[in-house]
């Protein structure tokens, strides 16, 4: 692999490196990733997830901003609320309380706005009916909060996100794992993919 430079190099080809790829960009700076893997294999945990993702909302009003809905399922499902005190106290039991404060409360205070970030991007999102609604009386009710995951799962998620970086014009570098950092000046200056 020749040399390159870019203001921003994201190590990783998952949700998460995609999304900091993409929201570099979006500030004007020039990105790559790095991914691992072989192309068909791409996007780390990512592409093995569900897709469900956990989002404050207060009602089908908000999630109508995240994902299409019809005017059935506006009416005769039941999506509940999902508040930023039942995503805390859902972050404390799976954590044993060992979630770092701070971090938390930008998860949480920012994740439905990131979710709409995320669908401008391309994301798609719909209803998880098949792991978190049940049909009582004739209507879906949804529980846990949890009433949001990706088109086509983990794959969907990771191919939809790829593809917004190929809009963006950030290349993802396949099967190039990085293998240390370059430090200078108390920061990360760069890194050296293996050869």
């Amino acid at each position: 692999m020749q040399d390159f430079q870019v203001d921003v190099l994201v190590v990783g080809a998952g949700n998460a490196a995609a999304c900091a790829a993409l929201a570099a960009r979006e500030t004007g700076a020039s990105v790559a990733m790095l991914e691992a893997a072989p192309e068909e294999e791409r996007g780390g945990n990512s592409t093995y997830t569900a897709g469900a993702m956990r989002v404050v909302f207060h009602g089908v009003d908000d999630l109508a901003q995240l994902y299409d809905l019809t005017e059935d399922e506006k009416r005769d499902v039941d999506f509940g609320s999902y508040s930023a005190d039942q995503y805390l106290d859902d972050m404390g039991r799976v954590t044993n309380y060992r979630c770092d404060p701070e971090l938390t409360d930008i998860l949480i205070s920012r994740s439905f706005e990131t979710m709409k970030w995320m669908r401008s991007k391309g994301v798609r999102f719909q209803p998880s009916y098949g792991r978190q609604a049940f049909k009582v009386n004739g209507k879906y009710k949804f529980w846990g909060g949890l009433a949001v995951e990706a088109w086509g799962g983990g794959p969907g998620l990771v191919d939809l996100e790829h593809k917004a970086a190929g809009k963006a014009g950030i290349p993802i570098h396949y099967v190039t794992p990085a293998v240390s950092r370059i430090a200078e000046g108390g920061g990360v200056r760069g890194g050296t993919p293996r050869p």
